[in-house]
């Protein structure tokens, strides 16, 4: 396979977040669901969509703070075009890919899912991928996703959200017309095929609630503060005491 490095990369990195030790409270597990968006040699001006069947797949975060995030993807997609090509030919194709990626999220604002000052927050994204053709003449490709979105906090454990993500591929492959005009004739986004994902998504918080209940946290707090007062006045009562005992030992030696 000529991506092959690239693809073992990806599913390790999914494998990884997958596994227990990454499945913390730091986690968000859920599915995403989108439009495909089809551009190149068929439709270099305007693309075309894919809206039956569209895009869907699980997805995996992990959030590393409030700014910054790792998400895994499995992704079933289509894509599909007609048109006329350069000298005037009539073309079409439909193909069906599974996409394994990686993406890069850096919250424009601090955001946490259930936190009570981080409603929502816009993002933007980048990452790699990589998507297997399942059926079709397309050709499996690597490619590198960046677009942005908005996330919001839906209640104490749900977070949902709107995303436009780019895919730019090294390959001319993905429509089965190469180069129509030659190689000196370009499209506006060059040889290479593009495609585009505008789509949803809905996030499950993997809820740890001794570190991320607010009453569980309150009571904690409050449980501490009274443990700290009970033993200033423990020492308190104490040297107390004391004193009064050396004292009255003072008294009966007079």
């Amino acid at each position: 396979m000529r991506h092959s490095g690239a693809l073992l990369l990806v599913i390790i990195t999914l494998l990884v977040l997958a596994s227990p030790a990454s499945g913390q409270r730091k986690s968000d597990i859920g599915f995403m669901t989108a439009v495909p968006w089809y551009l190149g040699d068929i439709a270099s001006s305007m693309p075309q969509p894919v809206i039956v069947p569209p895009a869907i797949g699980p997805i995996l975060r992990y959030n590393f703070n409030m700014r910054n995030s790792l998400r895994a993807r499995a992704v079933f997609y289509d894509l599909a075009g007609s048109g006329e090509i350069l000298g005037g030919t009539e073309a079409e194709f439909h193909s069906s890919f599974v996409d394994l990626g990686l993406d890069f999220e850096f919250n424009w604002w601090p955001y946490k899912t259930a936190h009570r000052k981080t409603k929502y927050s816009p993002y933007v994204t980048a990452g790699l991928g990589y998507s297997i053709d399942r059926m079709g003449e397309a050709k499996s490709h690597l490619y590198l996703p960046f677009g942005g979105g908005v996330k919001a906090s839906l209640g104490q454990k749900l977070s949902g959200g709107i995303e436009v993500t780019m895919r730019k591929t090294f390959t001319d492959g993905l429509d089965g017309v190469t180069n129509p005009g030659g190689e000196a004739v370009q499209t506006p986004v060059g040889n290479n095929d593009w495609y585009m994902f505008t789509g949803i998504f809905l996030t499950y918080k993997i809820f740890n609630y001794m570190n991320d209940c607010p009453t569980y946290q309150e009571k904690v707090y409050r449980l501490n503060s009274q443990s700290k007062r009970n033993k200033s006045d423990n020492w308190y009562e104490k040297t107390h005491e004391k004193r009064e005992s050396i004292l009255s030992k003072i008294g009966a030696i007079k």
